[in-house]
């Protein structure tokens, strides 16, 4: 008998819906996490997915099977700032992930960084899917710059999917006041699993760039609102030379743009919250900008929306879930890791 203090579910399964309807409700219900496109658009082919979702703390893990699809990134306004990874049972997709080409065939294990660019089809789809929010890895920048489109090699790529797919049939059962531990068990998982995977591919780098790169963007992260957060301060409190400090950001398109990068991030982040209430101008000014036209002027730029739409965005959607009116597996993934 399953425990009443079990951690939450929920399906979605388009049989529930009449068959024109199928592809428009799945559209709905996934737009958080990814717009999508029917590739068969004479509907000669009937569509069908299912959905089944458990909420494991901050971490919402499901079994997805869906027939085949063009995948985009997220509208700006819709889009969760997620981990996102994938257990290829069978399908797996092609396409363009921050513009480079990859294939991932099934059986593979694959990372999405949902708040960068991407295009790609697949055929019938069955996948583990396991969203983590960004925080769980932001002790390891190192794994975030590098995860958009990573696939695990196939050794520490087999370990990890045998470790979900027992989970998943571990999950009907788990009691909530397990859900912390195994939420940071499976977090301390995927990135023992894919860190050293990271590292292959910053073979390029020494093991001491990753590491000051690493403590470097602590200390930005630490200090985002300090008038004194400048690249001369970051050379004396990191102990770099400018020439290291802009090499180690040169992949980032250096290290001043890196810095209002993740100002505009923090600030966006502030925006969503709708228990914040200080202005747009109030916010821009602490975290470093003295003009707000120069502030929303880069903020369209990065994120393709306003500040003031990105405020408007979520005050509409805490109003429909309040309200009960937006689809119940859509309220799951904008409210994962608030």
């Amino acid at each position: 008998m399953v425990s009443s203090n079990c951690i939450p579910s929920t399906c979605f399964d388009s049989d529930d819906f009449e068959p024109q309807d199928r592809f428009d409700a799945w559209r709905t219900n996934i737009a958080p996490v990814f717009d999508v496109e029917p590739l068969d658009k004479t509907g000669m082919k009937p569509f069908r997915s299912r959905v089944d979702v458990y909420q494991l703390h901050d971490i919402m893990l499901g079994n997805v099977f869906t027939r085949s699809q063009r995948f985009h990134q997220a509208h700006p306004s819709e889009r969760v700032d997620h981990i996102l990874v994938q257990v290829h049972r069978s399908g797996g997709y092609k396409g363009k992930l921050d513009g480079e080409m990859t294939h991932v065939l099934p059986g593979c294990v694959s990372v999405i960084d949902l708040a960068r660019p991407l295009d790609t089809r697949s055929n019938d789809t069955d996948i583990i899917n396991v969203m983590l929010p960004r925080e769980h890895f932001d002790r390891h920048p190192a794994f975030l710059d590098a995860a958009h489109g990573m696939v695990l090699s196939s050794g520490r790529g087999r370990f990890l999917a045998d470790y979900l797919e027992s989970l998943m049939l571990r999950l009907p059962t788990i009691e909530c006041r397990e859900a912390s531990d195994i939420a940071d068990i499976t977090s301390n998982m995927i990135l023992a699993c894919a860190y050293h995977d990271v590292e292959a591919q910053q073979a390029v780098s020494s093991e001491l760039d990753v590491l000051a790169r690493e403590r470097v963007k602590r200390i930005i992260e630490n200090c985002l609102a300090s008038p004194q957060l400048t690249p001369d301060w970051l050379c004396l409190k990191a102990g770099l030379s400018r020439a290291n400090l802009y090499r180690l950001f040169s992949t980032e398109g250096g290290v001043v743009r890196y810095i209002q990068y993740r100002r505009m991030a923090r600030v966006r982040r502030c925006l969503e919250d709708t228990k914040e209430h200080r202005t747009i101008g109030e916010l821009a000014e602490q975290y470093g900008f003295t003009s707000q036209a120069h502030f929303s002027r880069r903020f369209k730029k990065t994120f393709h929306l306003l500040p003031g739409e990105v405020r408007h965005a979520a005050q509409r959607r805490a109003l429909l879930e309040n309200g009960d009116e937006s689809p119940y597996l859509s309220r799951w993934l904008r409210q994962l890791g608030r």
